[in-house]
């Protein structure tokens, strides 16, 4: 709920300015009914929930009496509900009062916490709800950033925590890997293919995913004027912010990416069964006497007419420079081996001609590529170990 009132205050339109005293009032209504009924368990005692002003003096004197605390900034409370009434009716525009309410609320939040519940503002964190380990890392460092008011640096780790989760949610997605042959071939016949292509996967991807299109379009425009030197080696350009980096700008970031995360998550369906686990087999595969399994990170194979293929697999910037100096209508050697319980059972060796490829940047950190080659088989030699 704050994080929601945080989230429109960053947007600075009128409207927004109202939602967000809006929301920062039903943070502060909320967090006193969970404190009343803290206390009711406690110590028998009833509150009137109705008005807030009444409710935040009662608890307060409950506070004073049996654990001598007080309720942080209890003026201040009562004048959000006055501020809030007010904006309610639309008798004021509340952008004068934003910024003193906004840390305010947050104060109140830690503080209450801590004295009453005896728990910090950090486990109550959105970054505790994050199943991915290394997503979850990024969504930390970008709430520590804030704290530290380190805005840009904050905005390169939300960065980071999208582009993985985003990463594991469309690898494997029909819709990438149905389009990617098209956008190779097309690619080869004419190059200024590639945006358009680039596009549509994308925009397919953001409707599959049912990412906020508005909200995404802002995150993005943020994301292209991030500094090079916080970018993965070989990236394009970037825009140059013409302004200092806002803590608006951080908090933006930070939601979005935070909630659309969280929002997945929630999709999330259980398997219906179990997978049973393949057989310990394990693959050594060269191109051009380049190893590509020892940096795999998934791919897939597609297989068509006249001995062509398309290559998919996800990599790291060291085999995506090697992959770069490949020429087009060149001969190389593609080998597999395969092994079954660390024993080699089969080695095809291959000789391809390399017919195309497209490299696109998938993740900044790690810095990781996509790379599609397209090639044609013309000579295949089959090798199978003999049995002990």
């Amino acid at each position: 709920m704050l994080a929601h009132a945080q989230d429109h205050a960053g947007r600075k339109t009128e409207f927004d300015n109202m939602l967000t005293i809006l929301g920062l009032d039903n943070t502060i209504e909320y967090i006193l009914r969970i404190i009343a009924s803290h206390l009711e368990s406690l110590t028998g005692e009833n509150f009137e929930l109705d008005a807030l002003p009444k409710l935040a003096s009662s608890i307060n004197k409950t506070l004073k009496e049996n654990a001598d605390l007080k309720l942080p900034y209890l003026g201040d409370i009562k004048l959000l509900r006055k501020v809030r009434n007010l904006v309610q009716h639309g008798v004021i525009s509340p952008s004068a009062d934003l910024e003193h309410f906004l840390n305010i609320t947050q104060k109140f939040f830690g503080i209450v916490l801590k004295d009453i519940f005896g728990i910090s503002f950090e486990e109550l964190k959105i970054s505790v709800l994050i199943k991915d380990e290394r997503v979850k890392e990024f969504i930390k460092v970008s709430e520590n950033k804030i704290d530290s008011e380190d805005w840009l640096e904050s905005i390169v780790a939300s960065r980071n925590a999208f582009e993985n989760e985003y990463f594991e949610r469309i690898k494997h997605s029909d819709i990438s890997i149905a389009l990617y042959p098209s956008q190779v071939l097309e690619m080869e016949t004419q190059e200024i293919a590639h945006f358009g292509f680039e596009t549509i996967i994308q925009e397919l991807e953001l409707a599959n995913l049912g990412i906020n299109n508005p909200e995404f379009r802002r995150f993005k425009e943020y994301v292209h004027h991030i500094p090079l030197e916080y970018c993965a080696v070989g990236t394009p350009g970037c825009s140059v912010m013409q302004r200092h980096w806002l803590k608006e700008d951080a908090i933006y970031c930070y939601n979005f990416v935070a909630n659309t995360i969280l929002r997945w998550q929630a999709w999330d369906k259980e398997k219906l069964y179990p997978l049973k686990p393949f057989e310990n087999y394990k693959f050594n595969e060269t191109i051009a006497g380049i190893n590509i399994s020892k940096e795999l990170e998934g791919g897939c194979l597609y297989a068509y007419p006249n001995e062509q293929y398309l290559h998919l697999f996800y990599t790291t910037e060291n085999i995506k420079s090697r992959f770069e100096k490949l020429k087009k209508e060149k001969y190389y050697k593609h080998r597999t081996t395969t092994y079954l319980n660390n024993k080699k059972t089969l080695t095809q060796e291959t000789s391809i001609s390399f017919l195309g490829k497209h490299i696109s940047l998938i993740t900044n950190e790690p810095a990781r590529w996509g790379i599609i080659i397209w090639y044609k088989v013309v000579d295949a030699k089959l090798k199978k170990e003999a049995k002990n």
